[in-house]
C-alpha cells in the first residue's frame, strides 16, 4: 500500500467513525475541523469505491445502513487500537503517567464528563485513557494500570477488584418517541414499539429476550424482531435512542446524565438487575501510582445519582 493509499484509508476510517458516533455529517465536520461538503464528498467517494450505501439521511442527521454499522464498528476498533498503541508508547516514556482502560460507553457517558475534576486535583499525573469494545479487550487489558470493565467479577491476579456499579437496565426512549407511543402500562404496550438491540456477544449485556423473560413473558414477541435494529456498540445505540428511533435498554449509571437533563425518559420504571457490573481492577504492580485515582473514582461513584453497589 502506498503512502497516499494509507493516508486515504486512515482518513476514511476517521470520518466514518466520527459520523457514526455523532449521528450527522455537520457534527462530524465540526469535530474534525472540516466542512460538511468535504465530509459528504469523502463518504460519496468511499461508497463509490465499495459499491455500498453507508448512511441514510433522516431528520436532523444520518443513520448507518447495515453495511455502515458493520464498517463503523470496524473503524472504531481499528482507530481505538491505534490510539491505544500510541498512548501506551507515550505512557511508557512518561514517569508520572497513569493508564486507564474502559469501554466506549463508560468512557463517553460517565468517566469523561468527570475527568476534569481529577485533573484539577492531580495535575502531577498524566492520564492515558484507553477505550475499546468489550469483545476486543484481548491483551489490551495488560497495558493498563487501572481497568474499569463490565462483566462478572474478574480474577484480580494478586491485585484488587471492586464493583463500582451493579448491572441495572431500564427500557428508555426519547420524550418525543414516548409521546408518539402514548402510555406504556403493560409489556404488550412496550412491545408495540421499535426495539433497538445492542449486539451482545456471549450474553455480555442484557438483551431484550432477557428483559421479556425477567418481567414474566415467555419470550420476546416474534413480530417485534422484524422491526428492530442492531447496533455494534453502546454509544451508537444511545445516539439512536436520543434521535427518537425507538426503545432501547439503558444501563445506569451511563444514562443518569441524560435522565437528569430530560433528553431520555424511562419507558418502563422497573429495572432488571444482575450480579454483573462495572468492576475496578488495579494492576498489582501499580498500586501506589493508582491510589489517587482509585480514591477519586470511589468518591465519584458514591456521589453519583445512581446508588453504587
Amino acid at each position: 500500500m502506498t503512502p497516499n493509499q494509507t493516508e486515504y484509508l486512515l482518513r476514511s476510517l476517521r470520518i466514518l467513525e466520527t459520523i457514526g458516533r455523532r449521528g450527522s455529517f455537520s457534527a462530524a465536520a465540526t469535530e474534525l475541523g472540516m466542512t460538511q461538503p468535504a465530509i459528504s464528498q469523502q463518504i460519496a467517494q468511499l461508497e463509490g469505491v465499495l459499491g455500498l450505501t453507508l448512511f441514510r439521511r433522516i431528520h436532523r442527521g444520518v443513520t448507518p445502513s447495515d453495511a455502515g454499522q458493520v464498517l463503523h464498528a470496524v473503524a472504531a476498533d481499528v482507530l481505538s487500537r491505534l490510539q491505544a498503541a500510541m498512548q501506551t508508547i507515550d505512557a511508557r516514556n512518561t514517569p508520572k503517567s497513569l493508564t486507564v482502560l474502559t469501554d466506549y460507553g463508560f468512557a463517553a457517558n460517565w468517566l469523561l464528563p468527570r475527568l476534569a475534576d481529577f485533573e484539577s486535583r492531580h495535575p502531577e499525573l498524566d492520564l492515558c485513557l484507553l477505550t475499546t469494545q468489550a469483545r476486543q479487550m484481548g491483551g489490551v487489558a495488560d497495558q493498563a494500570d487501572i481497568s474499569i470493565l463490565f462483566g462478572k467479577k474478574p480474577e484480580a491476579a494478586g491485585g484488587e477488584s471492586l464493583r463500582l456499579f451493579a448491572e441495572e437496565a431500564y427500557p428508555i426512549c426519547s420524550p418525543r418517541y414516548l409521546a408518539q407511543m402514548g402510555a406504556l402500562s403493560t409489556t404488550a404496550d412496550l412491545a408495540r414499539g421499535r426495539l433497538l438491540d445492542l449486539d451482545s456477544p456471549a450474553q455480555h449485556w442484557f438483551t431484550w429476550e432477557d428483559w421479556f423473560r425477567l418481567v414474566g413473558q415467555s419470550a420476546r414477541p416474534a413480530a417485534r424482531t422484524k422491526n428492530s435494529m442492531l447496533f455494534g456498540n453502546y454509544p451508537l445505540l444511545l445516539q439512536a435512542i436520543l434521535q427518537g428511533q425507538g426503545i432501547g435498554l439503558g444501563w445506569r449509571p451511563l444514562i443518569d446524565d441524560y435522565l437528569q437533563s430530560g433528553q431520555i425518559v424511562l419507558a418502563w420504571p422497573v429495572p432488571i438487575c444482575s450480579e454483573r457490573g462495572y468492576f475496578l481492577t488495579i494492576n498489582p504492580d501499580k498500586q501506589n501510582r493508582a491510589a489517587a485515582f482509585k480514591l477519586w473514582l470511589l468518591e465519584q461513584a458514591q456521589t453519583s445519582p445512581f446508588a453504587p453497589a
